[in-house]
């Protein structure tokens, strides 16, 4: 009966035990006393004790993950002189006593921060009386770098003021600070960096800036001369493999990456442009995509925030101005209000400019025993002036379990151009005409509504991720074309074409620890509908009603292991694809799709010290987007057309790819093998004409290699980072018509310098040179151009000016030739890329997001 008895009043214990409220929370800055305060009336089990103004000085900036009361307050106390008592026995209940062991009648309080602005926590704090330097009283900064330390008021020395004493700050490689304080708030105190010596040589610390991560590389900004570059933008641009600028990168040999930002999926290249390089942990390049992502994802970059929160307003503003041929602005504004673990936010977005060509193209066909060429000269401009807005909030319950929500509304006030052409032709080396082209085009795309709500959290060990995505866009262009000419016929053409799309998705992903690694496993749906109308009054060309339904369906398991210096990172992902055709609301057999497929993955890495290898494989696929698949036959000329083709077949791609990294060093090569690729190509519209129709095909085969060698040194005030890069094309051109071969490769330099001029100031000079190259069956020309940028920052760093110019000579062209069956085309074209333009950027108060949303269905919504 007794041993009965026993395990009952165990079992209950345990129970009671459980049942004690666990406390996470997070502090940033926030009084001691308020905190208390806020606990004892959040919970019952224990009554606290305490005198409000004894405590309030003592700030505290910590996260409590999942603890009882009293070890979250003594979390909380830290380093502080401040005793915690706990009472059981008190028959009224339980009491915790927090008192202040060192009363006195003053304390010394303070931040600390580094030389880029950054608190520096746990930095030692050692109150002297300045008549003997005897120890008065001590203490250390918290993580916010702030600082409370009690002391007795010292004797006046001579004259000196009463209470007077002197603070001696250290913290290791930094240099000492000695202040004489009268009062007893110093406010902040910035350390710099002391370089120490010993018998005269220099010792400093050196950590990769290049690492191993699955998939790709981690570059270290924190520690490497990307620091304090700039923005995100300029970070970007000076990366192993990426190249490009304002929001438009491409990961070298693998095409347009998906950016996230602390796991959030970057919608607009604003936040690129907001976001300080200071403020970047790490940014992940990752070559080799993972079967959580979409299988149409060819590269993923993650940026990785440093922890930095704030409650409060906060707003950040910026705006760009540039001056080509014409002005284009561009102007936003961010406005976050937050407050524990509640954060509501929005922004607005306002657009003007245009974009212009001097455009040259020349078209040779060879047909029934003719030869027709049309040299046509065709400067164009296009205006345009956007605006959209967003508007969100989220809410974290803890450091793990997060909700949110957003919408965005987007639309163009005015979208239109026009094209003023000079048309020559020739049959057969004989003048057949001119023509005299004039084309209008007006075109809208609003509204676009996009939905996004999330939740991030964690039951237990289990992670969980959820996104959900809603989209509906409608876009509509009318064109006018008036052809006028002597000795051929006149010809008017007007043109409407407007689609409607919309899009549903979901997607989930559950993390759990598993031995020494992570098993990720989930499932992505998408439902999509894609509505397009084409019609011609003149009826040259045929009309079109063209609606595309289709849904994906996708499950997916990684697990990701960890062994010593090696890692080992495996995955499938399951799609299920159906794709529904119709025709004037008639369903075609032949143009719908039913597609399953299995896209594996799998990477191999060693990582120590400053030495990092690994080998990765993948299977992707890149689907045609709607606009390829729609049967619309577009006028360009009498001669020309261009259109769709409902028969596209996804590219399936298979990649090898090899990282290789030591310290500033970075070496990457792959192969790559293309079923079903997807190439522009130039045939007869109808036997018996000399018409030529351009849309995309399929072919069998198409393989590339690629390699690249970064080097990223650091002298000074000189920080260089060049990139040499090789790509080749193996693909048969004689097998579909060609005379010859066409596999010349493409090999580039990239060289960007930076200069540090003083601590506020930097300047950059970049070159670009990339010879002549073959892809596909066009030919591209070299290419060669220089830019340069002088930016400063004022007010601490919270205003940031920057003077730009690209382009600065000229050279920069687009020029190739296309090679086909029955005709040649060439296109000769100065697009405006020389400018000049000047950039500010405000942040008031600024505190990074923390929305955790990423979005779903994010390839369907590149597609449509």
């Amino acid at each position: 009966m007794n041993r009965y008895i026993a395990i009952t009043l165990a079992l209950l214990l345990t129970i009671s035990i459980q049942a004690q409220r666990r406390i996470s929370r997070e502090y940033n800055n926030v009084s001691l006393s308020d905190a208390l305060k806020q606990l004892a009336e959040q919970q019952t089990d224990y009554t606290i004790m305490f005198l409000y103004n004894e405590l309030e000085d003592f700030r505290i900036t910590t996260t409590i993950k999942n603890k009882r009361l009293p070890e979250a307050i003594q979390q909380m106390i830290g380093f502080y002189p401040i005793l915690m008592t706990v009472d059981n026995s008190v028959p009224e209940g339980k009491k915790i006593f927090v008192e202040c062991t060192h009363k006195t009648d003053r304390r010394l309080t303070g931040t600390i921060i580094d030389e880029q602005s950054q608190p520096v926590a746990y930095a030692n704090i050692a109150i002297l009386n300045p008549a003997d330097s005897t120890l008065l009283s001590g203490g250390v900064s918290n993580e916010s770098g702030y600082f409370a330390i009690p002391y007795e008021t010292p004797p006046p020395i001579g004259g000196g003021r009463e209470g007077a004493v002197l603070a001696r700050i250290s913290y290791v490689g930094y240099k000492t600070i000695y202040r004489l304080c009268n009062q007893s708030e110093l406010g902040t105190i910035r350390m710099h960096p002391e370089t120490m010596t010993l018998k005269g040589v220099t010792v400093k610390g050196e950590i990769p800036q290049y690492k191993m991560t699955t998939g790709g590389i981690t570059v270290d900004i924190q520690n490497s001369l990307l620091k304090d570059v700039g923005t995100a933008d300029d970070v970007l641009s000076m990366l192993p493999q990426v190249q490009g600028s304002d929001g438009n990168f491409t990961v070298f040999a693998k095409g347009t990456p998906e950016i996230y930002i602390n796991n959030k999926k970057m919608q607009n290249a604003r936040e690129l442009k907001q976001l300080k390089s200071t403020d970047i942990k790490s940014v992940d390049v990752i070559t080799s995509p993972s079967a959580k992502y979409n299988a149409e994802v060819g590269a993923v970059i993650r940026i990785k925030t440093k922890k930095h929160q704030g409650d409060g307003i906060s707003v950040e503003a910026y705006s760009q101005v540039k001056l080509n041929n014409k002005w284009t602005t561009y102007d936003d504004v961010t406005v976050k209000h937050r407050k524990g673990g509640l954060e509501v936010f929005g922004t607005l977005e306002f657009t003007n400019g245009s974009h212009s060509e001097d455009n040259t193209v020349t078209t040779d066909t060879y047909a029934n025993g003719n030869h027709v060429s049309i040299r046509q000269y065709a400067p164009n401009t296009f205006w345009y002036t956007e605006m959209g807005g967003k508007l969100g909030a989220s809410y974290e319950f803890d450091e793990d379990n997060s909700i949110g929500f957003s919408y965005e509304l987007n639309g163009s006030l005015y979208q239109g151009g026009e094209a003023v052409c000079e048309q020559t032709i020739t049959r057969n080396n004989a003048l057949e005409g001119n023509i005299d082209q004039f084309m209008s085009i007006t075109a809208a795309d609003r509204p676009h509504h996009a939905a996004n709500i999330y939740y991030v959290g964690k039951a237990g060990k289990l992670g969980i991720d959820f996104n959900g995505s809603w989209i509906w866009k409608k876009t509509s262009r009318d064109q006018v074309s008036i052809e006028r000419s002597q000795q051929l016929a006149d010809q008017d053409m007007h043109t409407y074409n407007v689609n409607r799309n919309r899009l549903l998705a979901g997607k989930l992903v559950l993390t759990y620890p598993i031995w020494k690694g992570e098993l990720s496993a989930g499932s992505e749906m998408s439902r999509s509908n894609s509505h397009g109308i084409y019609s011609n009054v003149e009826q040259v060309v045929a009309p079109s009603n063209d609606e595309i339904k289709e849904s994906n369906v996708a499950g997916f398991a990684e697990y990701k292991l960890k062994l010593g210096d090696w890692s080992l990172n495996g995955g499938l992902r399951y799609e299920a694809v159906t794709s529904d055709y119709y025709s004037f609301g008639q369903y075609q057999t032949e143009p719908s799709r039913k597609y399953h497929d299995l896209f594996p993955n799998l990477s191999v890495g060693w990582q120590k010290n400053k030495w990092g290898i690994q080998l990765g494989y993948n299977k992707r696929i890149s689907r045609p987007n709607y606009q390829a698949l729609n049967s619309n036959v577009q006028y360009d000329n009498r001669y020309e057309y261009e259109g769709g083709n409902p028969l596209l077949r996804p590219t399936i791609k298979q990649n090898l790819d090899l990282n290789v990294t030591y310290s500033w060093l970075n070496f990457a090569a792959g192969y790559s093998h293309n079923k079903d690729m997807r190439l522009n190509f130039g045939s007869l519209y109808q036997e018996g004409t000399e018409i030529t129709i351009w849309t995309n095909r399929n072919f069998d085969k198409f393989e590339s290699y690629n390699a690249s060698l970064t080097a990223s040194p650091k002298f000074g005030f000189y920080s260089p980072t060049l990139t040499l890069s090789y790509w080749q094309q193996n693909f048969d051109t004689q097998a579909y018509g060609l005379a010859t071969k066409r596999n010349e490769p493409e090999w580039q330099i990239n060289f960007r310098n930076w200069f540090t001029i003083d601590k506020t100031t930097k300047a950059m000079l970049y070159l670009h040179y990339s010879t002549s190259y073959d892809y596909g069956f066009n030919h591209y020309a070299h290419e060669f151009n220089i830019n340069a940028r002088v930016q400063k920052t004022f007010l601490d760093g919270n205003l940031t000016a920057a003077v730009f110019a690209n382009d600065i000579f000229r050279n920069l062209r687009e020029r190739w030739t296309g090679y086909y069956p029955v005709t040649t085309t060439s296109k000769d074209a100065y697009v405006y890329t020389q400018y000049i333009g000047v950039s500010l950027s405000y942040n008031f108060n600024t505190t990074r997001s923390k929305y955790k949303g990423t979005g779903a269905g994010n390839a369907e919504k590149n597609r449509l």
